[in-house]
């Protein structure tokens, strides 16, 4: 009978170790970068606008890549197309860029501005 508690307990105490180690790794892995997530819209400013304006709700978080003019620029980031406002992954990216160019990004959509009319991009890479 003693045998049989201790197997008990060896059991119990594998079992729990096995779901103490799942929760870890399932809490502590990496997260996918912006290169590494499936693009959810391909095209240009204006194609997105419209799609987006249509009903944002859907647009929210997706990640698309679109091309466009160059219309502003800050040190953060800049303004493809009048309204659609791109924050830079790296801030060093900013230099090669210039007004009036025509550029590609692929970012992930964070917000509409109603204030400045702007649609906002987050983590956007230069492709």
């Amino acid at each position: 009978m003693n045998w049989l508690k201790r197997n008990k307990l060896l059991v119990i105490l594998l079992i729990l170790l096995a779901g103490g180690y799942s929760a870890y790794k399932y809490s502590y892995k990496p997260h996918e970068t912006i290169e590494e997530l499936a693009i959810d819209f391909n095209g240009n400013a204006t194609e997105f606008l419209q799609k987006a304006s249509q009903n944002f709700a859907n647009w929210n978080t997706k990640i698309v890549e679109i091309s466009g003019e160059v219309t502003a620029k800050d040190e953060n980031g800049f303004t493809l197309n009048n309204q659609i406002y791109c924050q830079l992954k790296n801030i060093e990216d900013n230099s090669s860029i210039k007004e009036n160019q025509t550029i590609k990004i692929k970012g992930r959509v964070i917000g509409y501005d109603d204030l400045l009319d702007e649609l906002k991009l987050e983590q956007c890479i230069l492709k």
